[in-house]
């Protein structure tokens, strides 16, 4: 099977994508107006973005693409989220 991203990113080295994510979930009547924008959604409606990615396979797509434009860990703790230190078990 003739694979067209395998092919592009063997020929450039890599591929980085932007995606209409966000206007789609806005489509779908959810507010992005956050300092996160749609990476909110990963805290608050993580079912609403694996409902963008399942239609956007289902209608061909071959990638999909992360809610992880302001997901970082500053964007995560100006929004209020605190650090939590790993179990050292």
């Amino acid at each position: 099977m003739f694979n067209k991203i395998e092919t592009f990113i063997e020929k450039h080295g890599m591929m980085l994508l932007d995606g209409g994510l966000a206007t789609e979930l806005e489509e779908r009547g959810l507010v992005l107006d956050t300092q996160l924008w749609s990476a909110h959604l990963l805290l608050t409606n993580p079912e609403a973005i694996r409902n963008v990615h399942l239609a956007y396979l289902e209608a061909g797509a071959d990638c999909i693409i992360s809610a992880s434009y302001q997901a970082s860990i500053d964007g995560f703790l100006s929004y209020g989220l605190l650090r939590k230190k790993p179990n050292p078990c």
